[in-house]
Formats: structure tokens, sequence, C-alpha cells
């Protein structure tokens, strides 16, 4: 007589037990695309300035296009998503270097 198969949890709960938030994956973020000819501490200081000025929920995420390498920002830099802060990055930083999604 074989042991009953114990029933597996649920995706979402095993999701939660290895440390997975399953709303992780459809979380929306900021992406800003850093260019290799931008990468100048004085633009990325005005960077920082600029996503402190519109705080928020959304986290947010550097691309460096030199390195193909991205960076999570911590939870200082979150900002509240808008035309004009997407505006704002893109005149500063080149067109189409910030995306939500």
């Amino acid at each position: 007589a074989g042991a009953a198969a114990q029933p597996r949890p649920a995706p979402e709960r095993r999701a939660a037990a290895a440390g997975v938030r399953p709303e992780a994956s459809k979380r929306q973020r900021l992406y800003v695309k850093i260019a290799a000819a931008r990468e100048q501490g004085e633009l990325l200081e005005r960077l920082q300035e600029l996503l402190a000025r519109h705080a928020g929920q959304l986290e947010t995420v550097l691309f460096y296009a030199r390195t193909q390498r991205t960076l999570a920002l911590s939870d200082k830099y979150n900002v509240k998503p808008s035309p004009r802060l997407i505006g704002e990055i893109e005149a500063l930083l080149g067109e189409g270097s910030a995306v939500v999604r």
C-alpha cells in the first residue's frame, strides 16, 4: 500500500515559499537608457535630482548601453511616472531614453 500523494501547493504558494512574489513579474518599472556618450557624472547627478523630484512607487532601472548592464536603483529613486518625467529624462539623456513597461 503506497502512501497517498501529497497535494502540491498552488504555483503562487510555491513561488512565495521560494521568496518570489508572483506580482513581481507583472510590476511595471521605469527603464532609463544611458548611452555611452551620456555616462558623465554631471548628467547622472542631474538624473538623480530629477528622479527625486518625481518621487513615487514605481521602481527605476538604469540600462547602460556601453556595457549592456542593468542596475535597479534603491527605493529612494522610485518615481511617479508622467509624460513630464519622461520628457525631462529625454531632454537630459536623449529621445527614447525612458520607458515605462
